[in-house]
This record gives C-alpha cells, structure tokens and sequence, in this order.
C-alpha cells in the first residue's frame, strides 16, 4: 500500500465549496483579530472637553462717581457655571478673572473653584477701568483631563 503525501499549496481539493484552504484560514485569523480589537476599543471612553463657561450677568456697567476718567465698579457679584461636551456640569474646574483690574475688594486675585453644580460665585469684586469705554474680563478655565482650556470674555462697559 502507497501512501500520496499531499502538499497543502498543491492540493486543490483542500478547500470549502471551492475556496482555497489559505483563503479559509486568512479570513478566520483577520475575523478573530477584529474581534479582539473591537473589544478593546469598547473600552475606551470619549474624551471629555469643557464645553461651554456662562457668566451671570453677562456683562458688567462701570461708572465714572466723581468725572476724574477712572471708571470703577465695586461690591460686584459675579456667578460662572461651566458644562462639559454633554451639558453637564464640570466639578472642580480651576476658574481665574483676569483684566480690567478685577479682583477682591482686600487685593487678592480673582480665582476659584467649582462646585458639584459647576458654578463658582465671585461676591465683593471691584474693578476700574481709565478712559477707554469698552473692555473685557477673561475668564478662563481649566481643569486636569478635560483636554484644553476654555475662556469667556465678558464686556465691561463704562457709562
């Protein structure tokens, strides 16, 4: 009795209704490592950004008390709420005022820290402005894995 040994890459009858035995196999390996990297990738999450900073009001009026130029505006309350890409609020986000000379009424810079709601409230602000009738306060925000930071001008206005 004879043996036929039989090479794989000549065997033409090696297959599946008709498709090559290599072809088979090439499509169950490419099929099982899509599997694998699907299932990887489902774990991963969407970056998180912040999505919008809103300021409550919206702008801010100085007024010149005494006509020496220098517009000034003190006591000033001032609310900002920031959201993620969703619209939920952002917890612990890092908020700074800058410009327009705005800070507490004892000196210190403007610069808080959101709550669970999102909001950060800025209670007793003074700011002044000489001269110019319009300008700007920057807000900016930033918090650590929310991707790049996020800032809000808010008009000061001298009347």
């Amino acid at each position: 009795m004879k043996l036929i040994q039989r090479n794989i890459r000549n065997d033409r009858e090696g297959g599946i209704e008709g498709l090559p035995l290599q072809l088979i196999l090439m499509v169950v390996i490419a099929g099982i490592g899509m599997t694998i990297v699907l299932g990887w990738m489902t774990g991963l999450e969407a970056p998180k950004s912040i999505g919008a900073v809103y300021a409550t009001p919206n702008e801010i009026i100085l007024t010149d008390e005494n006509s020496d130029g220098l517009y000034e505006g003190s006591d000033l309350t001032l609310t900002i709420t920031v959201v993620d890409q969703n619209g939920d609020p952002v917890s612990g986000a890092s908020v700074v005022l800058q410009g327009m000379n705005i800070g507490f009424k004892d000196g210190r810079t403007a610069h808080g820290m959101t709550d669970a709601s999102g909001k950060v409230k800025f209670v007793d602000l003074s700011l002044s402005q000489r001269g110019a009738t319009i300008g700007f306060v920057t807000v900016t925000v930033t918090k650590s894995g929310y991707g790049t930071d996020s800032s809000l001008s808010i008009p000061v206005i001298s009347e």
